[in-house]
């Protein structure tokens, strides 16, 4: 199909997975997608049918005691093998999904699929990847985000493009086509999925519709934890939790540092230290807030799909989430907000009241749901 973009048993030239395009999983789709002719070149697209730019979360304890990352959205940290099948629906092709469990049953299987696909120049996704190994010698098994296999060599060799940038990748592992060399990285991944047989009549109306209908369960998600033992909560109830702990002055006292006692020597660690608790506290659910193109995705269905009335219903709402957004980056002056001010009660209690009013957003959303039932 694409022979003439592989060199040898690797595809030579792709959409390589962004740094910056923070759903990792719905980038790496994006990228098989164009592999296979699609226009789209917008990871943020099919977030929409995945359910990342429609699900907010928090830990579930208040200051987040386990350090539970929030910033790559639900896709990243719970696993849900039905979202990814929908997604290639959205560019016309089935999906064929492999297991973790089929894969150890034959794993020969696994890797025949994958030099198929490689061999006509279609990437893999796979959504987890084992032994992966970051500068700083950690190992991860899997490393939970999405990512692409793009070609194989002998003894289960793999050569895969993750999400990690060449700075926190040992020094020189990199190929000159942006490919990681693991072996036996398929053991600990989730599972992976290749495109299948073309649609004929992809009816994308019918699948805007369809990821419009999943909102109400996004936002009404029980606690819920997953594999790493960290517990989340989900839509308005994440935002209340959020905005409770940047109102509790506990988390921050003598945890965020204070240059104000400090001589010059010292304020960058300190600085730093506010960093890591901003991050963990705030910046990490900030971060997916930012990453949703949700008011994109309804703009865009008013548009193309008048006969989709409740979109029209919805689009105020995630304009409003959206300018919520928007506020706390003016409040802050910019994505991260300045360790000084950050360290103050008040300036935190302001982000907060914002954080709530988008709360009240989430219900907004669920009484148009209502309304329609």
């Amino acid at each position: 199909m694409l022979q003439s973009l592989r060199l040898s048993n690797k595809i030579a030239d792709y959409r390589r997975i962004k740094n910056s395009e923070n759903f990792f999983l719905c980038s790496a789709i994006c990228s098989v997608g164009k592999a296979l002719g699609s226009a789209v070149d917008d990871f943020g697209f099919y977030a929409n049918f995945t359910g990342d730019n429609f699900a907010y979360l928090y830990s579930a304890e208040k200051g987040n005691p386990k350090n539970a990352p929030c910033d790559s959205g639900i896709t990243n940290y719970f696993y849900n093998p039905a979202a990814v099948k929908k997604t290639f629906a959205a560019f016309g092709y089935d999906c064929i999904y492999i297991s973790n469990g089929q894969i150890k049953k034959d794993p020969d299987a696994a890797m025949n699929a994958i030099k198929a696909s490689v061999d006509s120049g279609v990437p893999v996704v796979a959504w987890g990847m084992g032994g992966v190994i970051t500068r700083g010698g950690n190992r991860y098994d899997p490393l939970p985000e999405g990512c692409l296999i793009g070609g194989y060599g002998e003894n289960g060799l793999l050569y895969v493009n993750l999400y990690l940038g060449p700075e926190r990748l040992p020094e020189g592992s990199l190929d000159e086509y942006g490919y990681s060399s693991i072996t036996n990285g398929l053991e600990s991944t989730y599972g992976i999925f290749l495109a299948g047989k073309k649609s004929e009549n992809a009816d994308m109306g019918r699948l805007c519709q369809n990821a419009i209908d999943s909102i109400p369960g996004l936002l009404t998600l029980p606690p819920s934890e997953n594999n790493y033992g960290h517990k989340y909560v989900f839509g308005k109830t994440a935002f209340e939790t959020w905005a409770c702990t940047l109102e509790d002055d506990s988390f921050f006292n003598d945890k965020a540092g204070d240059d104000s006692k400090a001589g010059d020597d010292s304020k960058a660690g300190d600085d730093s230290k506010a960093g890591e608790v901003c991050w963990n506290l705030h910046c990490s659910p900030y971060c997916c807030v930012c990453t949703s193109s949700a008011n994109k995705f309804f703009n865009q269905v008013c548009g193309q799909y008048p006969e989709i009335k409740i979109a029209v219903k919805l689009q105020p709402l995630y304009k409003k989430m959206e300018d919520y957004k928007n506020e706390i980056w003016k409040l802050q002056g910019g994505f991260f907000p300045p360790m000084a001010e950050f360290r103050e009660h008040e300036f935190r209690a302001q982000i907060a009241a914002v954080l709530r009013k988008m709360g009240g957003v989430c219900d907004g959303i669920l009484a148009v749901f209502a309304g329609e039932s």
